[in-house]
C-alpha cells in the first residue's frame, strides 16, 4: 500500500503532465489556425485538473478517516 505523499505527488505529476500535452495543443492549434484543436486541448487541461484535484481529495480524505 502507498503512503498519501506518494499518491499526492503522483497525481501532482500526472495533473503536471496532462497540462503540458494540453498547452502544447493549445500552441498546435493556434499555430496552425486550428480552433477545434485548441479547443479539444483546451478541454482536456480542464479534465485533467479535475481529476487530479478529485485524486488529491479522495486521498487526503482518506487518510483522515483512518485515524
Amino acid at each position: 500500500m502507498r503512503s498519501t505523499v506518494a499518491k499526492l505527488v503522483t497525481s501532482i505529476v500526472l495533473v503536471s503532465i496532462g497540462i503540458a500535452i494540453g498547452a502544447g495543443g493549445i500552441y498546435i492549434g493556434e499555430t496552425d489556425d486550428a480552433p477545434g484543436a485548441a479547443l479539444i486541448a483546451l478541454l482536456l487541461m480542464i479534465g485533467v485538473a479535475a481529476l487530479g484535484v478529485r485524486t488529491a481529495y479522495r486521498t487526503t480524505r482518506n487518510a483522515a478517516q483512518s485515524k
